[in-house]
């Protein structure tokens, strides 16, 4: 029995040697080859091979940033970290699933804090810490200059360190008695960790808005001609010069090109250029003359061709030169009824643009599906499915977050979603223009040039895996800059604008953006947690914002304006001459007359914010042939309230015939006479079922009561 099997079995006094595996019974990556794997004698562990996540950035320990006296304890304590099945203690409310990788990262970040703590103050043991020791330890964690989610971190790397007591020899165990006498970390700090709000930032509406609308022409207008100058790219980039020497020791001399030949051929590329009237390639010297770029005509032939040759041969032709390298493909896309570029594509820019176009389509379905990035990232060829009943677009893919298994273990490699995205056609459209980029399996590959010269020897393990998270924001920079130099070459007025709250655009915000839009929507709540797989609506409004993240006072705000502005616009009709019935015609007259007299006021907090937005006199909402006056206390229907519990609003859309609130306008029956309109054609209907035709004839005979008596209480 190994080590790893004899831990795994309970064995307690095993523990790893020199050779032992770093990652001994953890589920590996397919494909991880033996030199992958990091030992436990290695200064530097790497972790990636137990990180599935296709777009996961690399992880890795280097143990040479911990104390030379302690570095052997902490590796112990580490891989067994990894390796051991913890047992949950309950005063400490420890998980006692195994950690991710990630978190494995955090552990050992702790523990490397501590020991460097201990080494400062003389402590060259665990086994000599002192339970003060430990109080100490935790007035310096509870001062140290960082959030309070690393303070946590720091304080839980010590009870992980408690709890593997048991398995680790005498001079590396802490006292036996709990540290801090059991309390929990929450009461230590004196807080407790904020988990009901996402504090990712959203993306400020006139940027997201520009961004979205760059992104939708890359997919739709410029996607063809980047596809065709990037297929023509990926062509071309295999044959350079260093390729050709590598094959040619494997060529014999009696299969290599005839004495001339190159020439011959030369001239025939010289031809197709003039046939199809197009200049050239040059190259730019530095004292600013061009010459023919005889290297790309090289890539054209897969020869090498010399630059005497190819200038004396394109002289003699009457061939011009252009001011740069072009591919051939034309231009045919129009933007605003003119083309998109004045030129070509330039060759050295085809795989910048093929980027841009691969995030343009990255943003558009992580932006309008609500994924997480690395949902989208791990997307694979044929995730998109259309109901033949419905019609709806669907997008199956592969969550991470909460995926677990049968047993209620956690899932490495993650799991299907049950229930797909329903999205939208540009989704759709932005999937296929993503799998005409490259022929992987994944939509978002590290790399473009699958087939081209990103090799696996260029790039190691990173090819063929999906676009790394903290890659993909720095390519939503890099379109946002080339969309802004864009606007400022061709005069344009609709760049993207910056965000004035965070310049950094990373990939997480689209999701935080896009459950502000929908939660601001009539039922937006509800779609949001269907769209995002919540099961508690309260996780959606974690994602849409707070009070403490000021996002609903930005939210309040709006609908306070609204508010004052449908009062202003009835009070214009009232004083008009407008006419009200209904039961609530005198409270609705009421409060247009005193909305006149409002003279604004100044909220300072959010809770200042929500009362404004609660004052009675603001509780006027219309809907369709009627108006609510609401009074909370006579409301005959289903009230629904915001997430601090400080605003009530009605149900609109299941208004009760009987409520007390209703009152009804000149505009409100104009609508009522269009229902009873409709109606009295349906009831006029001799072939309507017998049940139909009662139903609608009482409910067309109920709209006749309300205009009569809308006609008589009019002065």
């Amino acid at each position: 029995m190994n080590d790893a099997a004899a831990l795994a079995a309970g064995d307690q006094a095993t523990l790893p040697g020199p050779g032992t595996l770093v990652l001994a019974t953890r589920p590996l990556r397919p494909g991880t080859g033996p030199a992958a794997l990091s030992r436990f004698a290695d200064d530097r562990w790497n972790l990636t091979p137990a990180v599935f996540a296709q777009h996961a950035d690399a992880i890795s320990l280097n143990f040479t940033a911990v104390v030379p006296g302690y570095r052997h304890l902490v590796k112990t304590m580490t891989w067994l970290v990894i390796n051991h099945e913890p047992e949950q203690d309950m005063r400490f409310n420890v998980c006692a699933a195994r950690p991710s990788p990630r978190t494995v990262v955090t552990i050992w970040r702790g523990l490397r804090d501590f020991t460097s703590w201990l080494d400062i103050r003389g402590i060259q043991r665990f086994s000599d810490v002192t339970a003060a020791d430990l109080d100490a330890y935790a007035e310096h964690v509870k001062a140290a200059p960082v959030n309070h989610a690393m303070r946590e971190d720091q304080l839980t790397a010590v009870l992980r360190a408690w709890m593997l007591r048991h398995l680790l020899p005498e001079d590396g165990r802490l006292p036996a008695a709990p540290p801090w006498d059991g309390d929990r970390i929450k009461d230590i700090l004196g807080t407790g960790r904020d988990r009901g709000e996402n504090k990712t930032r959203r993306i400020a509406p006139a940027t997201m808005t520009a961004l979205l609308d760059w992104c939708l022409r890359f997919t739709e207008i410029f996607a063809s001609d980047i596809i065709a100058a990037f297929d023509e790219y990926k062509h071309l980039s295999v044959r350079n010069y260093y390729t050709r020497k590598r094959e040619s020791r494997l060529v014999t001399a009696s299969a290599r090109r005839p004495r001339g030949s190159v020439t011959a051929m030369l001239d025939e590329l010289l031809g197709e250029y003039q046939a199809a009237g197009l200049a050239l390639p040059g190259l730019r010297a530095a004292d600013g003359t061009v010459a023919v770029n005889a290297y790309h005509l090289g890539r054209e032939l897969d020869a090498q061709i010399l630059p005497a040759r190819a200038a004396a041969m394109a002289a003699a032709a009457g061939l011009p030169v252009d001011d740069g390298t072009y591919v051939r493909a034309p231009v045919t896309a129009l933007l605003d009824n003119e083309p998109w570029l004045p030129h070509r594509i330039r060759y050295d820019q085809a795989p910048v643009l093929a980027r841009h176009l691969s995030t343009a389509c990255f943003v558009i379905i992580a932006y309008l599906t609500g994924q997480r990035p690395g949902e989208t990232a791990n997307l694979e060829r044929g995730c998109l499915t259309r109901d033949t009943e419905t019609g709806l677009v669907l997008l199956h893919g592969r969550h991470f977050k909460g995926a677990t298994g049968d047993d209620g273990s956690h899932l490495p490699e993650g799991k299907i979603r049950n229930d797909p995205w329903v999205t939208v056609e540009p989704v759709a459209t932005a999937v296929a223009v993503a799998g005409r980029l490259h022929d992987a399996q994944l939509l978002f590959p590290n790399t473009l040039l699958v087939n081209g010269s990103a090799c696996a020897g260029s790039l190691g393990d990173r090819v063929g895996r999906a676009r790394g998270q903290s890659h993909i924001g720095g390519d939503i920079t890099s379109l946002v800059t080339w969309i802004n130099q864009y606007c400022r070459e061709h005069g344009r007025l609709d760049p993207v604008p910056p965000d004035p709250a965070d310049p950094g655009l990373a990939p997480g915000r689209l999701r935080r953006t896009l459950a502000w839009f929908i939660v601001r929507k009539p039922r937006g709540l509800v779609a949001a947690a269907i769209q995002y797989g919540h099961v508690e609506v309260k996780m959606t409004l974690g994602y849409a914002g707070s009070y403490a993240s000021g996002y609903p006072d930005e939210l309040a705000f709006e609908q306070w304006l609204d508010r004052i502005d449908t009062l202003a616009d009835a009070h214009q009709r009232l004083a008009a001459g407008e006419h009200v019935s209904g039961p609530a015609a005198a409270e609705y007259t009421a409060r247009v007359t005193a909305s006149a007299r409002f003279a604004g006021r100044v909220a300072r907090t959010s809770r200042e914010a929500a009362a404004m937005l609660a004052d009675p006199g603001l509780q006027i909402f219309p809907g369709t042939g009627m108006t609510c006056v609401l009074d909370p206390a006579k409301a005959a229907c289903r009230l629904t309230g915001d997430d601090s519990g400080t605003r009530r609003t009605p149900d609109i859309g299941n208004c009760q015939p009987s409520c007390a609130n209703i009152a009804r306008t000149d505009r409100d029956i104009a609508s009522v006479r269009q229902r009873a309109g409709d109606l009295a054609g349906l009831v006029a209907d001799p072939l309507a079922p017998p049940i139909r035709h009662q139903r609608e004839q009482r409910e067309l005979h109920r709209l006749h009561q309300i205009i009569e008596h809308h006609q008589e209480t009019a002065p």
